[in-house]
């Protein structure tokens, strides 16, 4: 079994999301990605509204681990409250970058980008 995390990144697609910018974050994720060699190590996936617009654009990091899928890919459209989960908010292609450099590329969470606790 492969012991290397794959980490499944998802940038919403809401309209607030997409008027900040989430297009922008989404193509600089992907570009990331390639320039970096992490292709291998994470999806980048267009997510749903997480009903955090006011932190938009919203980006969840999860690392893919064996759960039980729904076809819909409901974690695609809302916080799960997984341990592995990690929520950032007001993206930019800069913040993004450094995002999959440290959270994907060396498997440790930017704190200091994480969005703000919504309960």
């Amino acid at each position: 079994m492969d012991s290397v995390p794959r980490y499944r990144i998802s940038i919403c697609r809401g309209p607030d999301c997409r008027r900040n910018g989430a297009e922008r974050v989404l193509a600089a994720a992907r570009e990331a990605t390639q320039v970096q060699g992490l292709e291998a190590k994470c999806l980048v996936a267009r997510g749903g509204c997480y009903g955090l617009c006011h932190l938009g654009p919203n980006v969840v990091v999860r690392e893919e681990r064996d759960r039980p899928r729904d076809m819909f890919m409901q974690e695609d459209f809302q916080l799960m409250g997984w341990p592995d989960e990690v929520h950032y908010g007001e993206m930019t292609p800069e913040k993004i970058a450094r995002v999959i450099a440290e959270h994907v590329g060396l498997d440790a969470p930017v704190e200091s980008l994480r969005g703000a606790r919504e309960d």
